[in-house]
């Protein structure tokens, strides 16, 4: 007996020292961090080695350069298609015994405009497709630095006009559209509703735009606390950035930068997510009240303690009540 109260003291011991560890972690000069999102930044550690790896590699290592990422597709039926001569690829992730004339979510992966389609793209897309009970249409658009703006956004422009055209043979309903992305793939989705906009359509019924980037944002506030040492590193960045644009001039384009829209009047809704510890979340914030300032129904939800797109193992409950969340409200608006 006596042994027995000694190990379990210990256990205790240890279990309250790691909590007690855990705990400091979240401390910042900026505030406090979730949990989590600490302990991941902990293990993941400096970010800069990797982008110089990533600088390295041809295109398609990068599309295995999350690797690790464990995926789970149950319960989806999951086909690839090229779609266009430039093999245009798209996923369709259909939930099994899905009732026909359902919504399609057309869905821009994120990765700094220079990673293709990864596991982490995989994650969104089967989260988007459980959560919000309907077809996903994932894109593989071509990534800088091999393609440059625009070949991206028209990429991205074709797949929605696909997806009109042809997604009433998995059973969906081609004028109830949701574009989703996170990241990058937040900012390709706004630039495609917003030149949909412009060309009269309206089979876009709502946007989801997770941690966007709507501007270059290296004079924000959030750049300048958050370029170093949370997750989403300025070497990183810097690359996406001059690798999408190679010519300056295109930084307030428009069609690349959706806050430089001379128009968001006639938008769908918006749900717009930024996230505290985000060197992002300034572009995010200002995009979701010009959204607002132009009458355009939007919700910004900015993500207390969470680093860019929250990452890493330890808050999968978070992404998935965000996005229940989501799924929510985007039902809600369809029925206003």
């Amino acid at each position: 007996m006596k042994i027995f109260k000694t190990i379990l003291i210990l256990i205790l011991t240890v279990f309250l020292i790691a909590v007690g560890y855990i705990f400091s972690l979240t401390f910042r000069p900026e505030g406090r961090l979730d949990w989590g999102q600490a302990l991941f930044l902990k293990l993941v550690g400096d970010n800069d080695d990797q982008t110089a790896l990533l600088k390295t590699m041809t295109l398609e290592q990068r599309r295995h350069f999350t690797d690790a990422v464990r995926i789970n597709t149950a319960g989806l039926d999951i086909d690839t298609l090229r779609i266009t001569k430039d093999s245009l690829t798209v996923f369709i992730y259909k939930p099994k015994n899905l009732p026909k004339n359902s919504p399609v979510v057309v869905y821009f992966h994120g990765g700094a405009f220079v990673l293709p389609w990864t596991n982490v793209s995989v994650t969104y897309a089967t989260r988007l497709a459980q959560s919000f009970n309907t077809i996903v249409v994932g894109v593989d658009y071509r990534v800088a630095p091999e393609h440059p703006f625009p070949i991206p956004n028209d990429d991205c422009y074709a797949a929605l006009h696909w997806t009109i055209q042809n997604i009433g043979k998995w059973g969906g309903n081609p004028n109830q559209i949701i574009l989703a992305g996170e990241s990058a793939g937040a900012t390709l989705a706004t630039t495609v509703a917003i030149r949909a906009m412009k060309e009269g359509m309206t089979n876009i019924k709502y946007q989801v735009l997770d941690c966007p980037v709507a501007f270059i944002p290296l004079q924000t506030d959030s750049y300048q606390k958050f370029k170093s040492g949370y997750f989403l590193e300025e070497a990183e960045m810097l690359f996406g950035i001059e690798s999408y644009l190679p010519d300056e001039a295109d930084y307030t384009n428009p069609l690349a930068m959706p806050f430089y829209a001379d128009s968001l009047s006639n938008l769908p809704p918006a749900f717009v997510i930024t996230c505290e510890f985000d060197p992002l979340r300034d572009t995010g914030r200002e995009y979701a009240k010009k959204l607002m300032d132009a009458n355009i129904p939007t919700i910004h939800k900015e993500m207390k303690g969470m680093l860019h797109c929250i990452p890493g193992p330890f808050n999968e409950r978070d992404r998935t009540e965000l996005y229940n969340e989501i799924a929510r409200e985007v039902n809600m608006s369809k029925r206003d």
